[in-house]
């Protein structure tokens, strides 16, 4: 049956400002998106731990890089009206930022899913409620080589 109705366009949207870091790895190549979702939970996590913030206080996305669309910056935020300084916090001095990274790297180290080879991921280890979406897309090997390629594991 024919619709003799109207359609009108609407945005769904608002402004949202909060306090953000963007993180970009200059000199570092890698195009696996899945290495980038990884990464990007587990610096959320070692972010929260290290700091002792509510995790549900953080949120993070991948953002399109300046020069390739396929190796992306992460871009950590705090989830909080108007922020609350957390993702400021991370970059106070390298002490504070290196303490994040290695907390990171402990908390996907210290998992047993996907048993010696570790690809896969858990709720112990990268997985939460927020990232549902990419949960099969996670994988905690990546990131532990990764950390371990900047020195983390020594």
């Amino acid at each position: 049956k024919n619709c003799n109705g109207s359609f009108r366009l609407y945005d769904l949207g608002h402004e949202y400002l909060t306090d953000i870091l963007k993180l970009e790895f200059v000199g570092f190549s890698n195009t696996d998106q899945n290495f980038w979702l990884s990464l990007l939970y587990a610096l959320l996590d070692g972010l929260s731990n290290s700091l002792g913030v509510n995790r549900d206080d953080l949120d993070g996305v991948l953002y399109p890089g300046r020069d390739k669309l396929n190796e992306p910056a992460l871009v950590l935020f705090d989830n909080v009206p108007g922020g609350a300084g957390h993702v400021r916090r991370a970059i106070e001095d390298e002490e504070t930022l290196r303490s994040i990274l290695k907390t990171a790297y402990l908390k996907v180290k210290a998992c047993t899913c996907g048993a010696e080879q570790g690809h896969a991921s858990c709720y112990g280890c990268l997985r939460n409620y927020q990232n549902q979406f990419c949960h099969e897309k996670l994988d905690r090997r990546v990131v532990i080589d990764f950390f371990e390629e900047l020195g983390l594991g020594a």
